[in-house]
């Protein structure tokens, strides 16, 4: 089983900005710092339950769109803008999982133990995502993907992840870089080969 999951390219989340995203029907936000690290937390402040991806970065911090709150990178929370004289206690925090950028997407997993080592080593060029209606599970079966959820195929990275039941994302990226323009397309094909799958399923 794997420790990882290919939740969205990285060109999605520039850096200073946060976005949604969702693994087997739980709410993530992504963020990125303007140093360019990329984080990933429960789409929930601790303070209210506002999704913490509608927010803003501000000073290296993700702060909640509702009351402000500001969050660092450890997650933990820095500044309350209503009480700006209080020292915040340290077990204010968001819940924080871990974060790995590799070969053009963004990895998350659920695990704090998991080792980076079980994701790609190798660059990859023109990184495309396209949603398939189709399971996880006859997706990744249809494409051969050992269980670590990802491989690569003919000179392309081709990696899955659930975003609800019922439906897969596929995330794709060329090994080459002559091959980059030829990802947007293959994603595309790949994506119509498995929904006619689907439907001649019978029910």
């Amino acid at each position: 089983m794997t420790n990882w999951f290919p939740l969205a390219l990285g060109m999605d989340v520039p850096p200073g900005t946060a976005a949604p995203a969702r693994l087997s029907g739980q709410e993530i936000a992504l963020w990125r710092g303007t140093d360019g690290q990329i984080h990933a937390w429960e789409d929930r402040c601790p303070h209210r339950g506002m999704r913490l991806s509608f927010g803003f970065v501000r000073n290296g911090n993700l702060a909640c769109l509702y009351h402000g709150w500001q969050f660092g990178a450890d997650a933990t929370c820095r500044h309350i803008p209503a009480h700006p004289e209080l020292r915040v206690p340290g077990t204010i925090h968001a819940h924080a999982y871990r974060a790995e950028e590799r070969a053009g997407i963004i990895w998350v997993s659920l695990n704090e133990k998991a080792s980076a080592d079980e994701l790609p080593n190798m660059d990859a060029f023109g990184a495309r995502s396209i949603l398939i209606r189709a399971p996880l599970a006859s997706v990744r079966t249809a494409l051969a993907l050992p269980d670590e959820g990802w491989g690569w195929q003919e000179d392309c990275l081709v990696a899955v992840h659930e975003p609800e039941p019922g439906l897969t994302m596929l995330h794709m990226a060329a090994a080459t870089l002559a091959r980059r323009l030829d990802v947007a397309d293959r994603a595309k094909i790949t994506r119509d080969r498995l929904e006619a799958l689907k439907e001649k399923v019978p029910a």
